[in-house]
């Protein structure tokens, strides 16, 4: 009996070490909440690019975000000018203004639940950026163009991995996790006791023998 214990043990190693290996892999490639929303954005601006009909090859950016979302103006900033998709002019150049605000940005948990069976506890991301713009030109009648855009994002994540995700610096990255369900919650400690007393039963009566 003690033979066959430690075959499995020793074939347990090496799976336990994959499993934990393409776990630590998986959780690495989280995304944090701000760095989602920063795609959020991205794709807001690529929208922009792409519906509407740049009256110049240089557009002033104006952003109207203000408070903690003002943590978005050098990023889209930076994405424009490294996707060359709009240049900033100089200034008092009489260019186009696209005048850019993020009105909402919304952290959201739900569905607490658990992946597989007593394994570790995920719960439904939702991610929203709502905002609009407007772009005007000078000199040109009717030719101005305004919209408003809501992205989103929604994945699972592991709950013990919130912590790294969430930035307290920024509260609309931050969400409320959804109480346990109650069944799960009394189901468990009954299991548990349950297989600590099998346990106990198994090791007395190999010892009989």
């Amino acid at each position: 009996m003690l033979k066959i214990i430690k075959k499995i043990s020793l074939f347990s190693l090496p799976v336990l070490s994959l499993s934990l290996f393409f776990t630590g892999s998986l959780c690495s490639q989280t995304k944090s909440n701000l760095d989602v929303f920063y795609a959020l954005a991205d794709s807001s601006v690529n929208m922009i690019a792409q519906n509407v009909t740049l009256p110049s090859l240089k557009l002033k950016v104006e952003f109207n975000n203000g408070g903690v979302y003002s943590v978005f103006n050098n990023h889209i900033l930076e994405y424009l000018i490294s996707k060359k998709t709009i240049f900033v002019p100089e200034k008092n150049e009489n260019v186009a203004v696209l005048s850019y605000t993020i009105e909402k940005a919304v952290t959201e948990y739900s569905d607490l639940f658990r992946n597989g069976f007593l394994g570790p506890y995920m719960v439904q991301r939702k991610l929203s950026l709502k905002g609009n713009y407007f772009i005007t030109t000078p000199g040109k009648i009717n030719s101005n163009h305004s919209s408003e855009f809501i992205y989103y994002q929604m994945d699972s994540v592991q709950v013990d991995e919130l912590k790294n995700l969430e930035n307290n610096s920024f509260k609309f990255t931050n969400g409320t996790i959804p109480p346990e369900p109650f069944f799960t919650g009394l189901f468990e400690p009954v299991f548990a006791l349950s297989t600590a007393a099998a346990a106990v039963i198994l090791f007395f009566t190999v010892r009989s023998k």
